[in-house]
């Protein structure tokens, strides 16, 4: 089983080459090479900062690609599809990963308006303004962390968040948007919208028409959208975040395949489990029992 920094519980040791300077009930910050994101996408229920500090990676985060390479800083937010590829030798990111309870409260008194755009733009290359942000944050958590007897942690890193959310908002305010993006700027705003809708309702829709609808737009034009901007049709995206969100909770073990049938929607529990073996070629019960023999090892 892999295990590293940004893709572990508190509990879990890291890998020879990762460092952590400290893990708190909701926060860490630490030194990775992120391979619990590599090999195949998945929805993390976590929020991240990266800084990466050597090498190169491409990251597809909700179906779209981002390139990183030395002082790229990219946010990962709660519920977004990320997967790892293109990655070089030396990579390694300094990584603050944040629980989503953090999350919630960090952005509680922060404008709707603020977070959606930076959800939208989570990605700046060679922007010395960011990069020193970043790092500055970074410096002085590891400053507490590294001191015995903070009983204020949680709460240092929730101003920190807070501090970087409003900074970096006001650089893209004042900049504008990143141009690491296909398509036009209307176009990623629709796409944007898409994708947090299909967040939103994928347990209780999972067709096109929906989301077509939901946007005021067709459905052929969404579909233009979608493969324009991540190659895939707009269907083959509902699928496969609707199945990764499925493999997450199948992975929590906490509901009956019967149960997760009801809660996603499905007319009845064969047809939940023919749609997930027709998209992942095994059962939800192989897989859950996959994932258990992987767990233990």
């Amino acid at each position: 089983m892999k295990k590293d920094t940004i893709g572990t519980t508190a509990a879990d040791n890291l890998t020879a080459r990762n460092t952590e300077t400290s893990a708190y009930q909701t926060a860490r910050l630490g030194i990775s090479r992120l391979d619990a994101l590599r090999g195949e996408a998945e929805v993390i229920d976590y929020g991240a900062i990266i800084l990466c500090t050597a090498g190169s990676a491409i990251m597809t985060i909700d179906f779209k690609d981002w390139r990183l390479e030395k002082d790229t800083v990219i946010t990962l937010f709660p519920n977004d599809v990320v997967m790892l590829n293109d990655v070089s030798e030396d990579f390694e990111a300094e990584v603050l990963r944040y629980d989503k309870s953090m999350l919630r409260e960090a952005s509680m008194q922060i404008e709707q308006a603020v977070y959606s755009q930076l959800r939208q733009d989570r990605c700046r290359t060679n922007s010395s303004f960011v990069t020193r942000l970043v790092k500055g944050i970074f410096h002085l958590l590891r400053i507490y962390m590294g001191s015995r007897g903070m009983t204020n942690m949680d709460m240092i890193v929730l101003y920190q968040l807070k501090s970087f959310f409003l900074g970096f908002y006001d650089y893209i305010r004042e900049n504008g948007t990143a141009t690491d993006y296909r398509g036009t700027r209307r176009m990623n705003e629709l796409f944007n919208s898409f994708m947090e809708r299909l967040e939103a309702d994928c347990r209780r829709a999972h067709d096109v028409a929906f989301y077509a609808d939901a946007l005021n737009i067709t459905p052929k034009y969404l579909n233009n959208i979608v493969k324009s901007i991540t190659r895939h049709t707009t269907k083959e995206i509902i699928d496969n975040y609707v199945i990764l969100k499925i493999k997450l909770q199948l992975r929590n073990g906490k509901h009956s395949i019967k149960q997760l049938a009801w809660d996603f929607n499905f007319s009845d529990t064969p047809f939940f489990c023919r749609y997930f073996k027709q998209h992942t070629g095994m059962t939800p019960q192989q897989f859950r029992k996959l994932r258990s023999k992987g767990t233990a090892q």
